[in-house]
């Protein structure tokens, strides 16, 4: 067994489990990225032909997750979402040939031992008050539905022979309790439903009525205990159905759904949801989403997966007589359950859990022809330059000084005796309206911003700045006004359209504010705060 890929893979495990997701830097995605990276990097060196039974379907999602983003008329939209589906690709392709080498129970035993700790964190939590505990994860149900990705494989070790039977035991009584103090019903759904998939494909007669039974009873009291939880997302879905027929043969654009679903988002919902205050960013269901997104063919490259994940553990020989891989399965059909009713999948790190335990499953076999190493490298650079380029931008962003640093006595002395000499100099009223604003004055900034702009009203800076006055204000009509003036005067500068997409984002008309981040990328294909702005969009 290679211990460098034991290492690896225990390492990938421990990661998705315990490092902390923030938003926007998303330092868990990155960690698991980096484990796939250097997994792609060890089997390039080893240079080892091994195939998979489910190499088809998974690659061609990321061959779609590609095609789309080349389809899509807004590039820059669409990337975080090809890149999350090449990243499926690569995960299945990297964890498959992994385990092939460090054997089938490897991974199913240390994800539930990463599980078990999680769980035992969200315990802790729960004791100190959280109404809903989400350990690392920065949401409970991304939380649920991972420790429902789990379960299944702490269950079926405690069933199995052993002398650590009621170690597993343990570990999945802690796992279970974790998740119902989620009161995740994405989580439960996707559990049950796992579970049941499960026992469709492996029990027969009694064994199989007994199993139906059962997820049956725990679905009804699942409905009862949640029957108070108020249920939107059937409005979402009727709205989300009707912007996939407004484009009903290659949808709206890969990942364009947060901008596209507005439009038509029926009146019920907007009372619901109010548009400027909520932003309906998922469809909270993958599958509709994705045809929303990408039609029929996405949908059918998605749901290709796990339908032909289905079909092989039907097959007598699917497990190989072993319950980790089985039970791997049905935590990876988990999670791909819980993409009816959720938006997890549509996460990076939730995506890794379910194209690695599907490898843990069906791991590669020996008999395929090792991929070129040239061929390889190029891919992985590719996924790390799409990979790292928004958190590039995050720390960019953050090492920006701060605009209100103070101002020098003597420079606004100057730049007022400046204006005094000359009063109808619009250079020196913007200087002096610049030095104001760096200290904090702010009405004399506007009033020295309004002379530069009576004085030359072609100048696109004291338009933009008097934009930004009335945004500080809260006066943000007024602020769009100033920003859509300073545009006509010069449409090719960045400083207002980005100020006037990062408002049109806050009040949620995120396609006006997508045309604009656009044209930005257009001019600085690397502008930091345009690459944040999209990941706020989402997130």
């Amino acid at each position: 067994m290679p211990k460098a890929a034991v290492a690896l893979w225990a390492l990938g495990a421990a990661a998705f489990w315990l490092v902390p997701d923030q938003k926007l830097i998303r330092a868990k995605l990155l960690a698991v990225q980096a484990v796939v990276l250097l997994a792609g990097a060890f089997l390039a060196y080893r240079r080892e032909g091994r195939r998979s039974p489910l190499d088809v379907p998974v690659a061609a999602l990321a061959a779609a997750g590609l095609l789309f983003w080349a389809l899509s008329p807004d590039l820059s939209v669409s990337q975080t979402e090809a890149a999350r589906l090449l990243f499926c690709g690569l995960v299945f392709w990297t964890a498959g040939r992994s385990f092939a080498l460090t054997g089938p129970d490897f991974f199913p035993a240390a994800w539930s031992a990463g599980a078990a700790a999680a769980a035992a964190w969200a315990v802790f939590e729960a004791a100190g008050g959280a109404p809903r505990p989400f350990a690392s994860f920065g949401n409970p149900i991304f939380l649920g539905t991972a420790l429902a990705s789990a379960l299944p494989i702490s269950l079926a070790a405690a069933w199995e022979p052993g002398r650590r039977r009621g170690w597993w035991a343990a570990a999945a009584a802690l796992q279970a309790a974790g998740l119902l103090l989620t009161h995740s019903r994405a989580a439960v759904f996707g559990l049950l439903a796992g579970l049941t998939l499960w026992a469709l494909a492996r029990l027969r007669g009694r064994m199989l009525a007994g199993a139906l039974g059962a997820a049956a009873a725990l679905a009804g009291a699942a409905a009862w205990a949640f029957q108070a939880r108020e249920w939107t997302h059937a409005l979402i879905w009727r709205d989300a159905l009707s912007l996939w027929r407004a484009h009903p043969l290659l949808g709206c654009g890969l990942g364009r759904f947060h901008l596209e679903f507005p439009a038509f988002a029926s009146e019920a919902l907007r009372a619901r949801w109010p548009e400027g205050k909520v932003i309906v960013n998922f469809a909270h269901n993958e599958y509709l989403q994705t045809l929303a997104e990408t039609g029929p063919l996405g949908l059918a490259a998605l749901a290709g997966v796990p339908v032909a994940a289905w079909a092989l553990l039907r097959r007598d020989d699917a497990a190989d007589g072993r319950l980790a891989r089985g039970a791997a399965a049905a935590g990876a059909l988990s999670l791909f359950s819980a993409a009816l009713v959720s938006p997890d999948l549509r996460f990076g790190a939730s995506a890794f859990a379910a194209f690695a335990l599907l490898a843990a499953a069906f791991p590669a076999r020996t008999g395929g022809a090792p991929a070129p190493a040239a061929v390889t490298a190029a891919v992985l650079l590719f996924f790390l330059a799409l990979a790292v380029q928004p958190a590039l931008a995050v720390r960019r962003n953050a090492r920006e000084a701060p605009f209100h640093a103070g101002a020098d006595a003597a420079l606004l002395r100057a730049a007022g005796d400046r204006l005094a000499r000359a009063p109808r100099d619009a250079d020196a009223a913007e200087a002096l309206g610049f030095l104001k604003a760096k200290a904090s004055d702010f009405d004399g900034a506007r009033e020295a911003f309004a002379l530069a702009a009576e004085l030359d009203p072609s100048r696109p800076g004291p338009l933009n700045n008097l934009g930004n006055l009335a945004y500080l204000a809260g006066d943000f009509d007024a602020a769009i006004a100033w920003w859509e003036k300073s545009l006509a005067a010069s449409p090719g500068q960045i400083d207002s359209r980005l100020n006037l997409a990062k408002l049109l984002c806050e009040k949620g008309r995120l396609k006006q504010c997508s045309v604009h981040l656009e044209e930005v990328l257009r001019a600085e294909p690397s502008n930091a705060k345009a690459r944040v702005l999209y990941k706020k969009m989402v997130e």
